[in-house]
């Protein structure tokens, strides 16, 4: 080594009267040529190549070299007329690294790469990470993922990550719009007003909002449109992108597929039979039913995929399913007798005798007070007595069995009527207006019970010919029904 060296780079200098200063003067060119505009080939090297090149640039970041570079960490080092050179670095020397496409930085204890050590960047007008940014697009990234993560609290930050966006002005658009080959097909965001919107297309011209929530209320809107599928055996209601669904013509339905976790609006146009499941497919009353046109019905599916049909309402306005006999537990089971036996059947359960003909038993109907009898100017066998006015009453008309020990009713001028059986009067029912007793012909007359009331359409009146009938009132006593007038049986 010289005597005299350059401070910075260590260059040999030629002395006063040096005899072969050629040998001095190429050195320090080498010099140059080696830390000039230095490009190393590789830094992560621990050993010398196989097969240098003449002129080969290394950076030794190791910190145990071997072989040639033994105790040459952190130097340069080249490969000149058959040997290697080294040459040590200064703070702030440069070293671009061909294989990694960084820039090396000398700290004065190790080699840093530029790209680690850059902290800011300000007001720059464009740039691109893997791509070209341009006037259009300042900012532009080509990348397969992207990842932003919140400072934690143990880094000196509070562990939360807020991405802030802003326009200028309601009027102006803020979003984020996602395309498929560059044209687009859904935005989000705020889309010309406040409200936040989603609107999607199918060509990056025209498109449809599917979503708004206002920005005053918090309310949603769903522009939930219609989608049609036709009734088959399954109907994969989750394959469908749509709230709403129309089932269109008739068949069996036993699935509607195994999609979890979805909810539909449904409506059916035609007579389809719905297979209850109670596994996969659960429908109201635990029963399969029968659609009809314009039913609607709310369906839901679990996480499993399992449906199960929350409501369904029949157009018609009638329930899917009544109440069973067993769901009525009242103690006499009177009221499950109403609502699942034979007329005559539910008439005994409810007190009103084996027929359609009810007979009430000591029961008061709108209450009210008794009847105050007079003279009696009828015999009581017949079934009919007649009672006059008295002082402060009015005249009455009774009814008894053919015993005439019962009231079955009375009537009193003014229109009060008591229905009973027991000691007159045993009932009375107020009536605001007309009785108007069942009506029949001679021919269609019912079998008679005692004290009962018809209207005879074609009975005679006692001025009437036979077959000239024009309708008569009649009761029925000691086996005939008869003419209230004159007591003698109906006839045509």
């Amino acid at each position: 080594m010289p005597d005299a060296i350059t401070a910075n780079l260590s260059l040999p200098l030629m002395a006063a009267a040096q005899a072969q200063k050629h040998v001095t003067h190429n050195e320090a060119l080498v010099g140059l040529d080696t830390l000039v505009q230095l490009a190393v080939l590789d830094k992560d090297l621990t050993a010398p190549p196989a097969n240098p090149v003449e002129g080969d640039r290394y950076l030794i970041a190791g910190a145990s070299p071997t072989g040639a570079w033994a105790g040459w960490a952190g130097r340069v080092v080249r490969y000149q007329d058959g040997a290697w050179r080294s040459f040590p670095p200064r703070p702030g020397w440069l070293a671009f690294v061909a294989d990694e496409v960084d820039l090396y930085t000398f700290t004065g204890v190790a080699w840093a790469s530029f790209r680690s050590t850059l902290t800011v960047l300000q007001n720059l007008t464009r740039l691109g990470i893997g791509t070209t940014a341009d006037a259009a697009n300042p900012f532009a990234a080509k990348l397969n993922k992207a990842l932003w993560t919140a400072l934690t609290a143990a880094e000196g930050g509070t562990g939360d990550l807020r991405y802030t966006l802003n326009k200028q002005a309601a009027s102006n658009t803020l979003s984020l719009l996602f395309q498929s080959g560059f044209s687009g097909r859904a935005e989000l965001g705020l889309t010309g007003d406040d409200d936040l919107r989603v609107k999607v297309s199918t060509d990056g011209g025209t498109w449809r909002e599917a979503l708004r929530i206002d920005r005053a209320t918090g309310g949603l809107d769903l522009a939930a449109a219609e989608a049609s599928a036709a009734v088959a055996g399954t109907v994969d209601l989750g394959g469908l992108a749509a709230l709403k669904v129309v089932l269109t013509g008739s068949g069996t339905v036993t699935s509607f597929g195994t999609a979890p976790n979805r909810v539909r609006f449904l409506r059916f146009t035609d007579a389809a039979t719905l297979t209850h499941n109670a596994a996969s497919l659960v429908l109201p009353g635990g029963a399969s039913l029968v659609t009809a046109a314009g039913d609607t019905a709310l369906a839901v599916s679990d996480a499993a995929g399992a449906w199960r049909v929350l409501s369904y309402a029949r157009a018609s306005g009638k329930p899917v399913t009544g109440p069973a006999a067993a769901e009525i537990t009242d103690a006499s089971a009177a009221g499950r007798t109403v609502l699942t036996g034979t007329a005559a059947q539910g008439a005994t359960a409810l007190g009103l005798g084996a027929t359609n003909q009810p007979s009430f038993a000591g029961v008061m109907i709108g209450g009210g007070g008794a009847f105050t009898p007079g003279a009696i100017y009828s015999d009581p066998g017949w079934g009919f007595l007649f009672y006059p006015r008295v002082a402060g009453q009015a005249a009455a008309h009774a009814f008894f069995n053919s015993a005439g020990s019962s009231v079955l009713m009375a009537i009193k001028d003014g229109g009060d009527v008591g229905i009973g059986v027991g000691a007159y009067p045993a009932t009375k029912l107020d009536v605001g207006g007309p009785i108007r007793p069942g009506s029949y012909t001679v021919a269609t007359l019912p079998a008679g019970v005692v004290g009962a009331q018809v209207y005879v359409s074609n009975g005679r009146k006692v001025t009437e010919a036979a077959g000239a009938g024009t309708g008569v009132t009649a009761t029925y006593s000691n086996g005939a029904w008869r003419r209230l007038s004159d007591d003698s049986a109906v006839a045509a």
